[in-house]
């Protein structure tokens, strides 16, 4: 019979973002593992607190499945001798797996005929299978930092304190790092801390709960949510909606408790971004804002404990938050002091890389590039992307900056507002770092889509100019990240722009520092560029397949390839698709081995059949370059069919490869031309043939 299986790692706290990402890997881990070792299971569980990671399977089978082995053994001629009698290398294969040499068969493969037995293997019991999968599940949970404590070689995030390990009712007989299982859990760390004794997943989270710990993620998120919500109610106020905020404040608790604090009404004055983030970032408070949504005088600190004197808990609050806000006032009437422009200087102290020169230098190139986009996409704003581009970075040198790093560019935008600089300047100072994740507010404003792209482009071929390349999961320029910036602004804003020249312009403003030769370098940002191209298409909902076939044709302009796409996706579902598939296969066929353009003739050509595919060649040519030229690719794919009809007649009544070296070279040029022809759209051989 099928039995529950529960498994605890209880450890000392656990950083709050390290959690949620170490739950779907401890599930995914726990499935890959049951299934390797053949396990059936009902359903698998995770979940957490700071203090516990915990896998739930349920309905996992008593044993593996018996199963039927075929072994190999020698070859049936170094088995048996010329008269069919065992030779010594059969019998002792037979005495090996223990049977009789009238057991053996003999089995045909791929390399002969060999000597085989079949055993019967019977399943090992799970009980037994289970100390080492729990062994892999521990060191198999991937975390951002990992430890070592006392004298233990293992790394985990926190050291380990206890584990529950429950096969049913019987205790996994499993020890790791001088921890020995048990059915025994803890409670709340303050108010519930003796030892819980545990008989399955049912108490488990029951008698947590009893115990002041709520180890369901979800029901904790719901509980934090709802604590918070309330606590704003106290004043007739709602919380300032704050996912992010929420999740890691349900990772920090394990029995969440809101309480509602005030601050002093001065601090208004101060950005509405200063006073979000100085509750935030360190806090971890919620702002209060009214029915209009402006801030209020108020902050909602979610807490672990129940205190018994809440008036003491949130004067404690309110006294550390009030220093924050002093300190964060104090920086900006600083700050305030020194115009923005007369900050830039300052960034020629400030170490970008250290062979990349220092943030001055980084401003240089940006400018630069900056220019030379706008003259490109919309010349009437040179100037402002000029000075956008000057004063991007330099609010990293301002003192609340410094003190909260995530307000880099909100405080650009106020601080050039404050200097006296154009309002579109100032937003492109703001909007120069988005996105800042995938799916994350984009540029909204030309020039600050321009600086966006500049910025992302310069980091881009700068560390990829000395051979800094992300490796694996490592990408600690966040380089990942600015690729996919760079394809969202470009899509977003129809930018029409060549993705080489860009890449080649970047480099050239990098010549003195790059350390792989410049051919190389454009290569391998373009396919890096390419490679984020292809996941953000297949996220739009194209087959990779179509993808494959319009990037094969090409993708320096990443809103004409998707363009081209579109297209061919219309057309692919239409029923004139089979005839432009075919059609093109039959001429890709001949011409896809050619290593070089040919030169064609048409005094050349002799059949009749040469001769009307060429004319249909020419009158499908120029109808379809004004329509590509315009993007009008759907109706360029649709003019490709009219070439069907004399493409068949000429591959039904034209020998191509004859043995005239002109004349077949000319014909293969023909189909050169109009295989070119198709491929400033799509190369159709990707698409599966049964599609087609």
């Amino acid at each position: 019979m099928a039995k529950d299986l529960l498994f605890e790692i209880g450890t000392e706290e656990i950083p709050a973002r390290f959690i949620e990402p170490a739950l779907k890997a401890l599930k995914d881990l726990a499935a890959d593992e049951l299934n390797k070792l053949a396990l059936e299971f009902g359903g698998i569980k995770t979940l957490a607190t700071p203090r516990r990671l915990t896998l739930y399977v349920s309905e996992l089978s008593e044993k593996q499945p018996d199963r039927v082995e075929e072994i190999l053994g020698p070859p049936k001629q170094a088995a048996f001798d010329a008269d069919g009698k065992p030779t010594k290398a059969a019998l002792g294969f037979a005495r090996k797996h223990n049977v009789s040499v009238e057991e053996l068969i003999i089995k045909e493969t791929p390399k002969g005929e060999y000597v085989c037995v079949t055993k019967k293997i019977s399943g090992e019991k799970t009980i037994n299978l289970l100390p080492a999968f729990l062994e892999r599940l521990v060191k198999g949970i991937p975390f951002p930092k990992t430890m070592r404590w006392g004298t233990e070689k293992l790394r985990f995030a926190r050291p380990i304190r206890w584990f529950l390990a429950l096969y049913g009712k019987q205790v996994v007989p499993f020890e790791l790092a001088g921890v020995k299982a048990g059915n025994i859990t803890y409670g709340h760390r303050f108010m519930a801390p003796d030892p819980i004794e545990i008989e399955d997943f049912v108490s488990y989270v029951r008698k947590l709960r009893e115990a002041f710990v709520i180890v369901e993620p979800e029901e904790r998120l719901a509980r934090t949510k709802d604590e918070v919500t309330d606590a704003a109610l106290d004043i007739s106020a709602k919380v300032l909606e704050d996912i992010e905020l929420l999740h890691e404040n349900a990772n920090l608790v394990e029995f969440p408790y809101a309480t509602l604090g005030k601050f002093d009404d001065k601090f208004l004055s101060l950005p509405k971004p200063v006073l979000i983030t100085a509750m935030r970032e360190h806090q971890r408070y919620f702002s209060v804002v009214d029915k209009e949504g402006n801030l209020l005088p108020h902050f909602i600190a979610v807490n672990n404990t129940k205190p018994e004197d809440p008036v003491a808990l949130i004067a404690g609050h309110e006294r550390v938050l009030r220093a924050r806000l002093e300190d964060a006032s104090f920086y900006y009437e600083r700050d305030k002091k020194i115009p923005l422009p007369e900050r830039v200087k300052e960034l020629a102290h400030v170490g970008y890389h250290a062979e990349l020169g220092s943030l001055y230098d980084k401003t240089e190139r940006l400018v630069k590039l900056s220019v030379w986009l706008a003259e490109r996409l919309a010349p009437e704003k040179k100037d402002l992307a000029q000075r956008s581009a000057y004063l991007a970075k330099a609010d990293l040198v301002t003192e609340l900056v410094q003190e909260f790093p995530s307000l880099q560019g909100i405080m650009g935008k106020e601080y050039a507002l404050l200097s006296g600089e154009a309002p579109e300047v100032a937003n492109a100072i703001y909007e120069h770092y988005l996105p800042v994740s995938a799916g994350g507010e984009l540029p909204q404003s030309i020039v600050g889509a321009i600086v966006s792209l500049a910025d992302k482009m310069d980091s881009l071929c700068a560390f990829f100019g000395i051979g800094e390349q992300p490796t694996g999961t490592a990408d600690p320029f966040g380089l990942r990240r600015a690729a996919y910036g760079i394809i969202e602004v470009i899509l977003a804003k129809g930018f029409r722009l060549s993705l080489s020249e860009f890449i080649n312009e970047a480099l050239n403003l990098l010549k003195e520092r790059l350390k792989v030769p410049q051919k190389e370098a454009l290569l391998e940002v373009k396919q890096f560029i390419g490679k984020r191209f292809e996941g953000a298409l297949l996220n739009r909902g194209f087959s990779d397949e179509m993808i494959k076939a319009v990037m094969a044709a090409g993708f320096d302009d990443l809103v004409d390839t998707l363009a081209r796409l579109e297209a061919l996706k219309k057309v692919y579902e239409s029923e004139e698709f089979p005839a432009l598939a075919v059609g093109f296969k039959r001429v890709m066929n001949m011409v896809k081995k050619l290593s070089e353009k040919l030169s064609f003739n048409e005094n050349l050509l002799k059949e009749e059949a040469e001769k009307k595919l060429y004319k249909a060649y020419l009158e499908v040519k120029k109808e379809s370059l004004p329509l590509i030229e315009k993007g009008e690719h759907e109706k360029a794919l649709r003019s490709f069919i009219k070439l069907k009809g004399p493409i068949d007649e000429f591959f039904d009544k034209v020998f191509v490869m004859v043995e005239e070296e002109d004349i077949r070279q000319n014909r293969l040029a023909l189909l050169q031309k109009i295989a070119e022809l198709f491929l400033l759209v799509a190369d159709l051989s990707y698409l599966r043939e049964e599609t087609a």
